[in-house]
């Protein structure tokens, strides 16, 4: 009866040290997020987890401590029980079995059925368990954890508070909350990692990692440079003005005076309306709104925000001297995470297209982190944005029709040159880079 009673309890330790084990490895590996949601659903369980995460190195502190208290309780009591009972056994054969029933044999076999039973059943098998199904098995731990740690609570302290000391010793502080978080890179690999697996979609993953790009992408990067700038003349009349709107395409316009450097205003098409039926005087000083100018140096993001502000939809971008760079719009922020937008005034057949040839064809405007990133390049984007501007660095002088310029194996032909501004280049990749494919009709660049 005692010898079954010992069994009993051999297995019972063995369960216990599985449940600790499951307890820690589950509470370190479940995702605060999903426990969340399920808290918020109402579920008592995932908020006891979620109370056992918010104090995790005491709850760590805690399953360390019945992990050693079962183990220890299970080389004491397992390795005598098991000894005694294989020796009885044993003395049960026939010669020369028989001496197999001296203690020292008996002890070694019974100590190594322990090591294995608490391996396999009270380590790897909980351990696999709580990786697998982390919140799951975290939401049917934290309560009895929860209970031990306040029954060993001054264990649970004493433990804490040596470990500290022992770190402090060697100048190593515990980490803050804040270091448990993701980092912006870490949030990265792991979209990049569900992506791989097919849990987010191609898409969705550039889509979500140019939000996190646009902490790192300057004004200039994204604005409409100023030879493309339409805008009207502050004395223009009516019809000069409407027919500017008409030719553009444009929903907003600058207003300057004298010249493009000296922008006074911003003009809605809509706010002409009023004019085209009423006989009265035009003015575009009457209609004109504010205009809000930025640096080109300014980040995407924080443009975005200074945008939502002011209720605007444009800014113009000045250099260092005041002068017009350029203007930048809520839709070009809006296609830094989503891709180009085109709608029906845009000619989606300017932007790459392969050629017969195998080259790949793209306006000069083109910016190189775009080309670098679709076709895993190291072009230098430091001094210029656009490719145009990385032909005219390398060749140091205004190309004409038919020059080549090579940059870091990467060959350049012009192909269409509008006055002194290069319009359109012909691109031959090395070789490693495949097949080239346009990237006109893929929206998530």
């Amino acid at each position: 009866m005692d010898v079954l009673f010992r069994i009993w309890a051999i297995l019972a330790l063995v369960g216990l040290n599985a449940f600790f084990v499951a307890a820690e490895f589950a509470l370190v590996a479940a995702r605060t997020t999903r426990l969340q949601t399920l808290a918020e659903a109402g579920d008592g369980k995932a908020r006891g987890a979620l109370k056992a995460l918010q104090h995790l190195d005491d709850y760590i502190s805690a399953t360390q401590l019945g992990i050693t208290l079962a183990s220890l309780s299970l080389g004491w009591i397992g390795e005598a029980t098991l000894a005694t009972l294989l020796m009885h056994v044993f003395h049960t054969l026939p010669s020369p079995f028989a001496s197999l029933a001296s203690h020292a044999v008996a002890a070694t076999m019974a100590f190594a059925c322990i090591t294995f039973l608490l391996i396999v059943l009270g380590e790897l098998a909980p351990k696999s368990l709580a990786l697998l199904h982390p919140e799951q098995i975290s939401r049917w731990v934290a309560g009895p954890l929860t209970l031990f740690a306040y029954a060993f609570w001054p264990a649970v302290w004493l433990l804490n508070q040596s470990a500290s000391l022992f770190l402090r010793l060697f100048s190593v502080r515990p980490p803050r909350p804040a270091e448990r978080v993701h980092a912006p890179e870490e949030l990265l690999l792991l979209l990049s990692e569900s992506r791989r697996h097919g849990l987010v979609e191609e898409s969705d993953a550039r889509m979500i990692a140019s939000v996190f790009d646009m902490s790192h992408t300057s004004v200039r990067q994204a604005m409409t440079p100023r030879t493309d700038i339409w805008a009207v003349e502050r004395s223009w009349p009516l019809e000069k003005v409407i027919e500017v709107v008409r030719r553009s395409g444009n929903s907003r316009l600058p207003v300057y005076d004298d010249a493009l450097d000296h922008i006074v205003g911003i003009v809605l098409a809509k706010d002409l309306l009023a004019f085209t039926s009423d006989d009265g005087p035009f003015s575009l000083d009457a209609i004109m709104r504010k205009p809000f100018f930025i640096p080109p140096t300014a980040r995407v993001d924080e443009l975005m925000r200074a945008l939502q502000q002011r209720n605007a939809h444009m800014a113009i971008v000045v250099d260092e001297y005041g002068g017009t760079l350029g203007l930048i719009t809520l839709e070009d922020l809006i296609e830094e995470i989503v891709g180009e937008i085109f709608d029906e005034h845009d000619d989606a057949s300017e932007n790459m297209q392969a050629t017969p040839e195998g080259h790949l064809s793209v306006p000069g405007d083109l910016a190189i982190e775009k080309l670098n990133e679709r076709y895993n390049l190291d072009l230098p984007d430091d001094d210029y944005v656009t490719v145009a501007g990385l032909v005219l660095s390398a060749l140091e002088h205004i190309p004409t029709v038919g020059e080549y310029a090579r940059v870091d194996g990467v060959t350049f032909h012009v192909t269409a040159m509008d006055h002194l501004r290069i319009e359109r280049l012909e691109i031959t990749l090395p070789e490693p880079h495949g097949e080239m494919t346009p990237i006109a009709s893929d929206t998530s660049d």
